[in-house]
């Protein structure tokens, strides 16, 4: 416990750095609640460069929050057999990402990352457009559980899988089937050391930033022209990201 009270103290040591990080989660927190989709890819680029200790443990504890408080404000409108489907594929596939989480080094880790980013972004853009089964969200949900666990990001997936659904089914169940997800996910990685109390810890020293968006959100749903902006910039932003974690890796030069 020690340890991670040390940890909790190097990671808001540097106000600057907690300031930033703080107005990263509210913004992931804004879009996640407003889209359905965005935590991960809005906050897991960002902090690799700001505070790499919250990735993948703390983004996806924020994450959790923000996803339990939308999918209960839009609770009518979540289709469970697509919840049921989505986290049947994502179990297994945490365990098997957990456990890579736990071994791998640090320059592997964040080349990984950087390419699983480079994958959800590829998705978002490139995506074929089909109707929603339970088939197909089972199998989003094996993709999901691995790029959750290792990057946090394991939404576009299930953003694929679910397109098509009327735009509050889509931001609920996404909500709701990333909750659990991340559950699952974070589960998985205590289960092989890869999260403990210093990611709570670091969690919980920014949950008034998780919330404030959770809040702010309401503005943007109610304005449909946010979206017109809001979805190139976060993919650009994804992109510069994984394209820097790529270079400091070694694996582009």
């Amino acid at each position: 416990m020690d340890a991670a009270v040390a940890a909790l103290s190097g990671a808001v040591a540097s106000p600057g750095i907690y300031l930033l990080t703080f107005a990263t989660i509210m913004a992931a927190g804004v879009v996640q609640s407003s889209a359905g989709i965005g935590f991960g890819l809005v906050a897991a680029p960002a902090l690799m460069f700001l505070n790499p200790a919250l990735v993948p443990g703390g983004v996806i504890f924020l994450g959790i929050l923000v996803s339990a408080l939308s999918s209960l404000r839009d609770l009518r409108h979540v289709q469970r057999r697509y919840v049921v489907a989505g986290l049947a594929g994502r179990a297994p596939a945490a365990l098997l990402a957990a456990f890579f989480v736990a071994g791998a080094s640090a320059a592997t880790f964040e080349a990984l990352f950087a390419l699983s980013i480079l994958l959800a972004v590829g998705l978002s853009v490139l995506a074929p457009r089909f109707r929603p089964t339970v088939p197909r969200v089972a199998a989003a949900g094996i993709v999901s559980g691995l790029m959750g666990t290792l990057t946090g990001v394991g939404a576009p997936p299930f953003a694929i899988a679910l397109q098509n659904a009327p735009s509050g089914e889509l931001r609920a169940t996404m909500n709701a089937v990333l909750m659990f997800g991340a559950i699952l996910s974070i589960a998985a990685l205590a289960a092989f050391g890869a999260f403990g109390w210093a990611d709570i810890l670091r969690g919980l020293s920014l949950i008034p930033a998780a919330l404030a968006g959770f809040w702010l959100a309401r503005f943007v749903i109610r304005d449909p022209r946010a979206a017109a902006w809001l979805r190139p910039a976060i993919l650009t932003l994804c992109v510069a990201s994984s394209v820097a974690l790529l270079l400091r890796a070694g694996l582009l030069r």
